[in-house]
């Protein structure tokens, strides 16, 4: 008998797509992002989309400023927005952009009018609270044509600030915590989401926002824990009503470099937890957005580099198998690429000192050739260490994500409840000797056969990540 059975004589459940994203910082640069390398390893990673501009900067980005190279930029040297119209055209990615929560509603507004807008749309944008002119829908789908893309770039999922509730106590008031590293006006859910006399909030954005453009979603920032920071997560659900369109989280597994064991095994454990006490005080409708998530949080805690290293492959192949069971609508790994931090770490998938890829690139990569269809599973002796996420593809092959956390291999046996007398099918398989290994060692395709019914019987080596790849009935 086997031990599980994949149940692909049913219609299974989407998996959405946009959990194999990714982030993309401004600090990258201009060189970075229009580099043909760069751009196909991208490519090659299987992200289907990038948030941008960058993690806590998102709040100190001034879009115009930087567009322009003005004063208003803080970093003059950093990627543009057009840069980034360009490499989501070049990669075919689809683009997610937080806006500043420091800025005003109608410079939000002109951003999706920057990316989204129509050269000749002359619909007035409005004069914003310090009265300033923001002209027209069209003024800056000029500016974005004048700087090399002449059509709308269709971004379709906008935030409004990052990791707000993080805010200094110098810049937010008494509310916010001793140690918050966001420079916002507010630590308040309820303000955040409503304003204040002297700022927008997130209700104001997103009504000037979705006025240039209906067809976009606007997220709020949320944390995983709704009754934390405050009662963050609650004021922001409770003030936002209607106007949330999806629930933002940001989650890492440890804020130091954890034992490698333990970090394999913690996607398992923290990833279920956190949605069910997100979706208890969610609307049932609202979906969920993970658009930061990796190992480590903080990279001075991270002196080991462990975000470097093989045990992040199996946890960022775990972190994408929670979502898709989980039903997260979009993910974003907390970085593509990032460079080498003063604890000597990186966050990123590329090394941008030589285009060569970190164990959690191969993970991405993995998860690219699977389908958008989850498939039942039906377990008969379950295998602790073994995490199995069944997709099948448009074709109607399957691909199964396969991933041993445990340190001693284990034989597996697979049924397939729908296909034909014979199955023939090839198990990639990517593995580590050492958790703490700089890169995984990829052994051969194994073709893989069954026969009158019989189940596919898989050997996994340890610490490994593996896709079977099953041949359409018929």
């Amino acid at each position: 008998m086997a031990d599980v059975v994949i149940r692909d004589d049913r219609p299974g459940r989407r998996l959405d797509r946009r959990v194999l994203g990714t982030n993309v910082p401004a600090w990258l640069g201009p060189e970075t992002l229009a580099d043909p390398t760069f751009r196909s390893t991208t490519v090659a990673s299987g992200v289907t989309t990038a948030r941008m501009p960058g993690g806590s900067w998102s709040n100190g980005y001034d879009w115009l400023a930087c567009e322009n190279g003005d004063d208003g930029c803080f970093w003059t040297w950093a990627a543009r927005p057009s840069d980034f119209a360009a490499f989501l055209r070049a990669t075919g990615l689809a683009g997610v952009w937080t806006v500043s929560i420091n800025a005003s509603a109608q410079s939000s507004a002109a951003a999706v009018a920057f990316f989204n807008g129509s050269v000749d749309d002359d619909r007035a944008i409005g004069v914003d609270r310090d009265g300033v002119d923001w002209q027209t829908v069209g003024t800056w789908a000029r500016l974005r044509a004048a700087h090399g893309n002449p059509d709308p770039v269709r971004i379709e999922t906008w935030e409004v600030g990052n990791e707000v509730y993080g805010g200094r106590p110098d810049a937010g008031g008494e509310q916010c915590a001793s140690f918050g590293w966001e420079d916002v006006w507010t630590c308040d859910g309820t303000e955040y989401v409503r304003g204040d006399e002297r700022h927008d909030g997130f209700l104001d954005h997103r009504r000037a926002m979705v006025a240039v453009d209906p067809s976009i979603r606007v997220g709020a920032v949320g944390v995983g824990d709704p009754a934390s920071w405050s009662e963050w997560g609650h004021e922001v659900i409770e003030s936002a009503g209607e106007g949330l369109d999806f629930y933002i989280v940001h989650q890492y597994g440890f804020d130091r470099s954890p034992p490698g064991d333990e970090a394999v095994r913690r996607p398992a454990d923290m990833w279920p937890a956190l949605l069910d006490s997100v979706r208890s005080a969610l609307p049932e409708t609202v979906p969920i957005a993970v658009t930061e998530y990796n190992l480590v949080s903080f990279e001075a805690g991270d002196t080991d580099r462990s975000m470097t290293r093989a045990m992040n492959a199996l946890y960022v192949a775990d972190s994408i198998g929670q979502f898709a069971v989980g039903g997260v609508e979009l993910a974003n790994h907390w970085n593509l690429a990032n460079g080498t931090t003063s604890s000597g770490t990186d966050y990123g998938m590329i090394d941008v000192r030589d285009g060569s890829v970190f164990p959690q690139y191969h993970a991405m990569s993995l998860w690219g050739a699977t389908g958008a269809q989850l498939l039942e599973l039906e377990v008969s002796n379950a295998i602790d260490d073994v995490r199995i996420y069944p997709t099948r593809r448009a074709d109607g092959s399957l691909a199964v994500i396969l991933i041993n956390v445990g340190a001693a291999p284990t034989s597996l046996d697979i049924g397939l409840a729908g296909t034909a007398p014979t199955v023939n099918g090839t198990l990639r398989t990517l593995r580590a000797d050492d958790l703490r290994a700089d890169d995984l060692i990829e052994d051969d395709p194994i073709a893989v056969t069954a026969a009158d019914g019989q189940p596919l019987t898989m050997d996994l080596p340890a610490w490994s990540l593996s896709l079977l790849e099953v041949a359409p009935r018929g």
